[in-house]
This record gives C-alpha cells, structure tokens and sequence, in this order.
C-alpha cells in the first residue's frame, strides 16, 4: 500500500506543478486582465473517487480531472462559480467479467475483473456563501454531455503474460448526466484567491439504459481552483 500513496502523491505533484506552469504561461498572455477584485479565471483540478448506485458488484474507481474555473464575487459574501471540465472521468471498478460474444475470450476473462471508465465534458455551476475567516460552502446543479470514450477494461494472466481487452460499451450508456452539488472549501494564499475544498455529487440521471432499476453516479472530489494572473498562484 506504501508505493501506491507514493505514487498518489506523485501525480498530485504533477498535476499542481503543470497547472503552475500553465497559469505562468497563460499569464504571459493575457497578463491580469482574466482576473481582478470580483472575477477569478482559472485551472481547475481535482481527485476523484466514483461509484455507480445498484451496479453490483462494483468498487470505487478513483481518477483525475482537469479544467477550468470561474468565480464572480458580489459584495455580500455569495459567489458563483461555474467550471469547464474537459477532463472528467467517472465509473466503477470490480464489476464481474460478463460474458462476451467470442468462447475462447470468455475461457480467458472468466472469474477476473473489469473496470469501466468514461468520459465526460461537464459544466458545474454552483453559488458560494463566504465567511468572514474565508470558508465557504457551496451547492448547484451540474449537467455532464458523454463523450466517445467509454470502455470497460478486462484483465487476465495468462501464461505468456498479461491480456487486456477494451469493449466499447458506449451504446449502453445515456449521453447526458445531471447531479447536484454540495461542498465546502477556503480560500488561502497571499490574496486569497486560491481555493481548495471538497465535494459531494449526486448523480440524478439514470445513466444505464438496459439494466433494471436506477443506476445513479456518485462522487467525492477534492478540488483546487488556481486563478491565473500575477501573483495569483502564491501560497
């Protein structure tokens, strides 16, 4: 378990130092323009761990999302922000091989695993309430459009070595997904303009077309929001 949080907390390096990277650049650009007292533009990166309601078996699938994010503060503490998730990965893990149209695959895969993985582009809206000490909690709806990569991944030793599949499971799938959004967060740093904060999405679609009863999405997220401009990334 110790090299899987090592390389946990690699890829959160990474993926904060890419992000700066991207801010310095984008600042070269456009400067602060994108940015000022009552607007935040910037990167929106986050750590997820996902499930699909009345699909068992199945286990957490953990992934990584990418994107942008734009705050508007008004004066009286509320915020809205509202993000651009091009990155946005959800699914489950630990689902029973099934079985597949060719015998001699199905001798191979039978009693392993599969992890089905999909993407998104996703636009979540939420309204902020700021405290004075600078925590926040948030709520809004999302709305998520299926993109064409959605696979379920099979696995198998074999004695010449691993054997993976892809299946193409896209037609089982409804292209759009709706959820609600709860959070919580703070902002930290020189400005305070840099938030991070944690969220809890509840799928309302049923997004499986041809099992019976309803299979929602679900999904805990740590978050960071990194606006872009100078000095806007300092800790």
């Amino acid at each position: 378990m110790a090299y899987k949080r090592q390389i946990f907390f690699f890829l959160i390096l990474f993926f904060v130092q890419q992000s700066l990277q991207a801010q310095v650049l984008m600042s070269l650009i456009f400067g602060d323009k994108l940015n000022n007292e009552n607007n935040l533009f910037g990167l929106h990166i986050d750590y997820s761990s996902n499930n699909i309601s009345n699909f068992e078996p199945s286990n957490a699938l953990n992934s990584f999302n990418l994107g942008l994010s734009f705050t508007h503060r008004w004066e009286n503490r509320i915020e809205m922000n509202l993000g651009m998730l091009a990155k946005y990965g959800r699914g489950a893990k630990g689902l029973t091989a099934y079985e597949l149209e060719d015998n001699s695959l199905n001798s191979i895969f039978s009693g392993t695993e599969v992890e089905r993985k999909i993407k998104y582009l996703s636009l979540p809206v939420t309204i902020r309430y700021r405290s004075q000490k600078w925590l926040f909690v948030e709520a809004g709806p999302q709305i998520s459009y299926r993109l064409k990569s959605a696979y379920d991944y099979f696995e198998a030793d074999t004695p010449d070595g691993k054997l993976e599949l892809e299946v193409d499971v896209r037609d089982q799938i409804k292209k759009m997904d709706f959820s609600a959004i709860f959070g919580a967060g703070t902002y930290f740093g020189k400005d305070k303009v840099n938030a991070i904060g944690i969220r809890y999405h509840a799928g309302l679609t049923d997004i499986l077309k041809d099992i019976e009863g309803k299979q929602h999405y679900s999904q805990w997220a740590l978050y960071a929001n990194l606006p872009i401009g100078r000095g806007k990334a300092g800790l």
